[in-house]
């Protein structure tokens, strides 16, 4: 059952926020991405700017896996609890370890292409801690 940000209060709050956060961070962002990293010249310009080699076949594996979480994510917007759930833990899981990669390249390789260092390893690293806490505060009924 979605709920709207308006009738929220109280142990409610969490959910709503976790609620938005997977349809827009985790959702929109993800098909988005699943878009920029599969189709033509955009992946090209995606993989460039990560530091990749444009034309990877790997690169279409994670636009399945970036538009697979992006549509859990609209899903979890309206179908909640244990799917939300799973959402979160999957996307997390996924984002966490992409950050981890991103780090383990910046040291490694001296990449600090602009989608493989800054803000990409911020969300990447703290977007699953952020969702996690407030799941714990959301189930714990704070």
């Amino acid at each position: 059952m979605q709920v709207p940000i308006s009738s929220c209060s109280g142990p409610r709050i969490p959910e709503a926020v976790l609620a938005y956060v997977l349809l827009f961070d985790i959702g929109f962002q993800g098909i988005l991405a699943g878009f920029m990293h599969w189709y033509g010249p955009a992946a090209e310009k995606t993989a460039k700017k990560i530091g990749w080699q444009p034309k990877s076949p790997f690169q279409k594996e994670v636009a399945a896996a970036d538009a697979a979480f992006g549509v859990l994510g609209v899903l979890s917007f309206f179908i909640r609890d244990n799917f939300l759930i799973a959402t979160i833990i999957g996307a997390s899981i996924m984002l966490f370890f992409m950050g981890i990669g991103h780090v383990l390249d910046i040291r490694k390789n001296r990449n600090v292409s602009p989608y493989n260092a800054g803000s990409v390893v911020w969300f990447d690293l703290l977007l699953p801690v952020a969702m996690i806490v407030l799941l714990v505060i959301w189930k714990a009924g704070y």
